[in-house]
């Protein structure tokens, strides 16, 4: 691209034409004059000595900005300070946006706010210089730079990508920490849980992670329904935070094993029952994630830590149960577990040996003794009447006669031995507990 002519003075060019000279000067073209006395080959010279001299100055520049960079990632800085120190610099506005397009941060870069963005609409930043940020496989976001008219002149878009590289080493040394302060807070918690600690270290710790302990309390758990689910298991554990702080609470909370859990106290600052405050935490939680993916349970209240222990079993089966009961996204407390209280205090195996002795053929799910067994089921619970229980099935009378025949060759006779009738009862509940409507292992798993 031509910038401008230079005309020595002299016998080839003796003089410039006006209307050339109004034309250039509507344009902004710059014609010069050189004189007689200077030469091409001087001033050429001369223009690529001052070149070098801006761009040598120029680098430098950019090597003392990147250094400053790094020095606030090598002190702690994380990507929202580096673009904070990054927008001092180049007086330019600086957007950071993380994985799922969040603004991490936004600055202007000179005085006032920076102007309101739709992170989500490309047309936004047709005239930003972007730069991914990415450490090893790991996307971490993405840095845009938007260059201000103004200081142009003395900015170098060759810092962005650089910035962005800073970026995702602070971006790596915060994710190492977070890995190691989470590893801290389950292998704490499960100590906690465990009553391995004196409560003199117990408190120590809880004030340095910011949580409160407190007792009467309740252990809740959240339990996944699959192995897809422990994807998400950061994100509630997170949100489980989230929403026992607005009820006065800085519950313990950890990922433990594959489960979530929290030890949810009660002290003056809060009016409602553990036991309620829990049920609704997690009830709010279970609503904000993705469907069909959790159960919860909450355990009986617990006066003193060395019931800690027992309340974490307890609130794990109450979750089991429930869901098996009930279906998947259901809170169950241990307390309106029912007779299903004392069946957990029985050892799996055991339970599965008798209801299988018991039941015979109509333990295992096979599909076609699930019609028998719902009649049993039902036949039991309307106290062996015939026909309140075609009503209920949507049978005629004699085919429930029919099949009631049928249940008494494969269990025994029922119909006269209340104690076979209660042992079949029993027999039904284990089988609600210790499996799904898959078959798949609940309790005892």
């Amino acid at each position: 691209m031509v910038g401008g002519f230079v005309v020595p003075d002299g016998p080839y060019v003796t003089e410039i034409d006006a209307e050339a000279l109004k034309r250039a000067d509507r344009l902004g073209f710059p014609i010069l004059a050189l004189p007689p006395a200077v030469s091409f080959d001087d001033l050429i010279a001369d223009i690529y000595a001052t070149r070098d001299s801006m761009l040598l100055g120029g680098l430098h520049r950019k090597s003392d900005r990147e250094q400053e960079l790094m020095t606030v990632a090598l002190g702690g800085g994380g990507p929202a300070e580096v673009a904070e120190r990054l927008a001092e610099l180049v007086q330019c506005e600086v957007l950071v946006l993380g994985p799922g397009r969040d603004v991490i941060a936004h600055l202007s870069g000179v005085e006032g706010t920076a102007p309101s963005r739709d992170p989500h609409e490309g047309s936004e930043f047709d005239e930003a210089i972007g730069a991914p940020i990415v450490f090893g496989s790991t996307y971490v976001g993405q840095l845009h730079v938007f260059p201000n008219p103004g200081t142009v002149a003395d900015f170098f878009p060759g810092l962005v990508p650089t910035c962005a590289r800073i970026m995702a080493l602070a971006a790596s040394r915060e994710t190492a920490v977070a890995s190691v302060d989470r590893q801290f807070r389950t292998e704490f918690l499960e100590l906690v849980l465990r009553n391995r600690l004196d409560r003199t270290e117990v408190d120590r710790r809880c004030q340095a992670l910011e949580w409160s302990l407190h007792f009467p309390a309740v252990v809740v758990s959240l339990v996944p329904v699959d192995l897809g689910a422990t994807t998400h298991l950061e994100r509630v554990r997170d949100m489980l935070g989230w929403s026992l702080r607005p009820r006065g609470l800085r519950a313990p909370h950890a990922i433990v094993g594959s489960e979530i859990v929290a030890i949810v106290g009660s002290d003056d600052a809060v009016e409602s029952a553990p036991e309620a405050v829990a049920a609704e935490a997690a009830a709010e939680v279970i609503s904000r994630s993705i469907p069909g993916l959790w159960s919860a349970g909450v355990s009986d209240r617990i006066e003193t830590p060395e019931g800690l222990e027992r309340g974490w079993d307890q609130a794990r089966m109450a979750a089991k149960v429930t869901r098996a009961l009930k279906g998947v996204g259901a809170i169950g407390r241990f307390r309106e577990l029912g007779v299903y209280r004392l069946l957990i205090e029985v050892d799996p195996s055991l339970l599965k040996d008798f209801a299988r002795e018991v039941l015979g053929e109509l333990f295992d799910p096979v599909a076609e003794r699930t019609d028998l067994k719902r009649t049993l089921s039902v036949l039991l619970d309307t106290n062996l009447n015939v026909a309140q229980t075609a009503r209920e099935l949507h049978y005629h009378y004699n085919s429930i006669r029919y099949r009631t025949v049928q249940l008494e060759k494969m269990l025994g006779p029922f119909l006269t031995d209340p104690t076979r009738r209660l042992e079949l009862q029993i027999a039904l509940l284990i089988g609600d507990m210790v499996t799904d409507g898959s078959g798949n292992a609940l309790v005892g798993a």
